[in-house]
């Protein structure tokens, strides 16, 4: 490998800095699934515990529609489907960010020695 420079490791702390953000974006997405996730557990809850001639609405743009029991509960059992399948989804991606960061910091370390040992 070719020595060391400054502006190398200054090149590469800057890919470091920008993966660390990426990462933390993808943290972020996945506290809001995890939210919508919990409030539609709440809702499933909410739909499973009520009456089979209770009246259910839905909300579509600025209106409350009238929704049959059995459509409402299909809708919440996709969505909880959905999210499920998107918090999977964004565990993979941030395992294989957390390695790329992991892998990306061993190196920087490296190459800090090697500049370091050239001085």
């Amino acid at each position: 490998m070719a020595p060391v420079n400054e502006q190398e490791m200054q090149k590469e702390l800057e890919k470091f800095k920008a993966m660390q953000e990426t990462l933390q974006k993808a943290y972020e997405a996945r506290m809001g699934l995890i939210a919508q996730q919990q409030e539609t557990e709440l809702v499933k809850e909410e739909i499973d515990s009520i009456e089979d001639d209770a009246v259910v609405y839905k909300l579509v743009g600025p209106v409350m529609v009238k929704q049959n029991i059995d459509d409402a509960k299909g809708n919440v059992s996709k969505r909880l489907d959905y999210i499920s399948g998107e918090l999977e989804r964004s565990n993979k991606i941030i395992a294989e960010k957390e390695t790329e960061l992991g892998d990306k910091q061993k190196h920087l370390i490296k190459m800090q020695q090697e500049l370091q040992s050239s001085s």
